[in-house]
């Protein structure tokens, strides 16, 4: 009777982890008021079923257990060369489109340069190249710089927004994140389009494990109505973030078609209260972007060259006039009037949404 008992658990707990996976598809076509409405039934489920909906993810020969006394460990030696005393790294991925001269890492770098008290976190910035030529470029411009090795996979090419290539980029990027953690790195991530302009650290909550820019931000940091921008995360190493982290990876062979970021908005609804991983949106009035630029210049921190699908052509464009608003706003501020400045609207990549 015991070993019936266990086939008949295991059954409905297959059954039910599968709806699960399939309430995961359909909300993506439904309103977020209506994919809110199943948080509490997914919570219950996986409240009683918390091993089996995790065995649904078994071990991923993508994710091999991390071995500590591996004293080669490439990655290991030049995150401390990079980390602060809190073992807090800055990391930006680099391929080698966004690697030219006179481009995006340029633009990155020299926002650090000219930001109120953000050019000593230079130091702590770890550039990981995607390719040897992104690679040859950082060790040009840049002391800490490290090869996310990929076989069989070119990341060299711009990879436009939701290609075959860019899926691929960004999923082998969010594995290279749960290396760090598992290292016990904390991390903050940029995509090479942020600007930074002051210092985020003075704006990140000291009781969160893992923070997140929003593309749209509800007025409350634990709203999950609020839309997350992976290309701006704030993460703490923990036993939680780690196993997270993994869990995310996983996820993407039950959402084959969609990015990290996308996955991420899902999970949302349930992983993070399942988990106890306190997890946190950041304002966009500190952590701005083009999807919804902060109109108070005295107090933004980054700003993210998001909404512009269709190319680094644009982003280049919009970017350059950002960081002329905010040396502007510099030279202004010294007279009394920095309030007066106002972001140039980014119309290459308006337009180039409208294609």
């Amino acid at each position: 009777m015991k070993g019936v008992n266990q086939r008949v658990v295991r059954t409905v707990t297959a059954f039910l982890a599968s709806l699960i996976i399939v309430v995961g598809f359909v909300s993506i076509a439904i309103d977020e008021q209506l994919q809110a409405s199943f948080t509490p039934i997914l919570i219950s489920m996986q409240k009683l079923f918390p091993s089996e909906m995790d065995d649904l993810h078994a071990k991923d020969p993508d994710i091999p257990p991390y071995n500590s006394s591996n004293v080669t460990d490439e990655l290991k030696v030049s995150l401390s060369k990079a980390a602060n005393q809190e073992k807090t790294v800055i990391i930006t991925t680099l391929n080698a489109a966004w690697a030219q001269n006179n481009s995006m890492v340029d633009l990155f770098l020299k926002s650090f340069h000219i930001g109120n008290g953000t050019e000593a976190l230079l130091r702590n910035l770890l550039i990981v190249a995607v390719d040897e030529k992104a690679l040859n470029r950082c060790r040009e411009i840049h002391p800490h710089c490290y090869l996310m090795k990929t076989e069989g996979v070119d990341f060299s090419g711009e990879n436009l927004y939701m290609t075959r290539g860019y899926l691929k980029m960004m999923w082998r990027r969010l594995r290279f994140f749960g290396q760090v953690l598992e290292r016990g790195y904390n991390f903050v991530f940029s995509d090479a389009d942020i600007m930074w302009f002051r210092d985020p650290f003075t704006k990140f909550s000291s009781k969160a494990d893992f923070q997140v820019a929003s593309d749209r931000y509800r007025r409350k940091a634990t709203n999950p109505y609020n839309k997350p921008n992976a290309g701006f995360m704030y993460v703490r190493s923990n036993e939680k973030t780690v196993d997270f982290f993994n869990f995310w990876y996983r996820s993407r062979k039950d959402y084959p078609r969609k990015n990290e970021q996308q996955v991420l908005n899902l999970l949302k609804w349930y992983e993070f209260k399942r988990r106890r991983l306190k997890f946190e949106f950041l304002d966009t009035k500190y952590f701005g972007g083009y999807c919804e630029r902060t109109k108070d210049v005295n107090s933004v921190c980054t700003m993210h060259a998001n909404c512009c699908e269709l190319g680094l052509k644009a982003k280049v464009i919009d970017l350059r006039n950002t960081l002329s608003d905010w040396e502007k706003y510099k030279q202004q501020e010294k007279l009394g009037k920095g309030k007066d400045v106002l972001w140039t609207s980014p119309d290459a990549c308006q337009n180039s949404g409208r294609r």
